[in-house]
């Protein structure tokens, strides 16, 4: 599965808060790239809350599992089909269109 969403995590957090937050996804969606840096640049934040970063916005909650739950829910999407009428439902219906019309050839 082809996807645009990375999640980058903060080292220092991970010793702090987040590392089974880490591990559950890193299992759960192992064609998301994560990767875990030294420092994210958010000085502060990686010793107050668990967080990560998501596609570059910071994504936090009070406990690991409020990060949890929603990065997860960020991530639905990935295992969902698309919403009628949007551009991805849209997409998907025209690369459908043209698989069948290469079979039928």
């Amino acid at each position: 599965m082809a996807t645009t969403m990375s999640v980058k995590w903060c080292k220092k957090n991970l010793e702090h808060y987040s590392q089974h937050v880490y591990e559950m996804l890193k299992e759960e969606y192992p064609d998301v790239p994560m990767e875990v840096a030294d420092c994210v640049d958010h000085c502060g934040l990686c010793t107050d809350v668990p967080f990560a970063m998501r596609n570059n916005a910071v994504i936090g909650g009070r406990d690991p599992r409020g990060l949890y739950m929603k990065l997860k829910q960020g991530m639905a999407f990935l295992s969902k089909p698309a919403l009628p009428g949007t551009y991805a439902a849209v997409t998907a219906e025209a690369g459908d269109t043209a698989e069948t019309s290469t079979a039928e050839k």
